[in-house]
């Protein structure tokens, strides 16, 4: 690595900020790291995986002006608005370290006295209660690795908005996600978007020792091309509007959701919803299910198959 590139967007449109980090996900050199610092307005930013409907009070968001907005990594569904800032680490495979990258935050934060650790290994908590979700992208060359850091979050916003399953919360041994979740500003009062920032930078330049530039966007037609793909309501969300039936449960740490229709006893159409940070946990399952009556799924051997089968089964005696 020998260049670290700083882009500081001064926009506050999901779309556009989703667009700008795809671009740097595709253009960032092999040996560069692109830090990438962002904020979005009143956004629900849901997982690659998700169901919107689900995860979102999606009229409520949409008569407040908000945006509902799915990214390209998994995992579950945060709060954007002007007191939280995004941070993005794109680099090439060859030099990308998530637990260095989150280790850059943690030193940030400790220059502004706050002392924080990593829980497992996509949240960052301080006094026991998360302010920092990261999910993470690798592509053919360049890898992405991106967070949320709560400063001054509406914690009110977030809970009208954001619709957490009993079955997460109950994972979890949490009442609520308001408590769960935890602002930078109830540890120390003063700091800000701008000190965050500063102290970011400072970090990065320390751990890859180097000063570094701003990030010239070159062709800016092409960001606006890609704007228009991630705000596209098919992208975000779904081709299909909310299913008869739905059940959920906790599978390997991550919460699953079917969601499906019946032709008789035939499941006519399903579809899987995931909060998994692999982002190809499910992939392909819903099609090896649909078109299957109940009796047969109740034969299913297959063990990935057949746990996923007994939770349509579940739903079904519950008709």
């Amino acid at each position: 690595m020998n260049k670290l590139l700083i882009l500081e967007s001064d926009s506050f449109y999901p779309h556009y900020n989703q667009a700008l980090e795809k671009y740097l996900l595709e253009r960032t050199g092999k040996n560069e790291v692109t830090l990438f610092l962002w904020q979005n307005e009143k956004t629900v930013f849901i997982g690659r995986n998700q169901d919107a409907y689900s995860e979102c009070d999606t009229e409520k968001l949409e008569s407040d002006g908000g945006y509902l907005a799915r990214r390209i990594t998994g995992g579950g569904a945060v709060y954007h608005d002007r007191g939280n800032l995004n941070v993005s680490f794109i680099c090439h495979k060859d030099i990308y370290d998530s637990a260095a990258q989150a280790d850059i935050i943690l030193k940030a934060l400790e220059r502004l006295g706050i002392e924080a650790e990593r829980n497992g290994r996509n949240d960052l908590l301080v006094r026991g209660r998360k302010f920092s979700g990261h999910a993470f992208y690798k592509g053919k060359e360049n890898c992405l690795h991106h967070c949320t850091l709560m400063i001054d979050v509406s914690e009110d916003d977030l809970a009208g908005y954001l619709k957490v399953s009993a079955v997460k919360l109950s994972a979890k041994n949490v009442a609520s996600v308001r408590s769960r979740v935890i602002n930078l500003k109830e540890v120390k009062e003063d700091i800000s978007v701008d000190s965050l920032k500063k102290a970011l930078i400072l970090a990065a330049e320390e751990h890859y020792d180097c000063l570094s530039v701003p990030y010239a966007i070159e062709d800016p037609g092409y960001v606006k091309g890609l704007e228009k793909d991630f705000s596209d309501p098919v992208w975000c969300y779904g081709k299909n509007g909310p299913a008869s039936y739905t059940g959920e449960k906790r599978i390997n740490g991550t919460t699953l959701r079917v969601a499906f229709e019946m032709d008789g006893d035939t499941i006519s159409r399903l579809s899987l919803y995931s909060d998994a940070l692999d982002i190809d946990a499910y992939k392909g399952v819903d099609k090896k299910l649909a078109g299957r009556t109940l009796s047969e799924l109740r034969n299913i051997e297959d063990r990935e198959l057949k746990e996923i089968a007994g939770l349509i089964l579940e739903v079904c005696n519950e008709i």
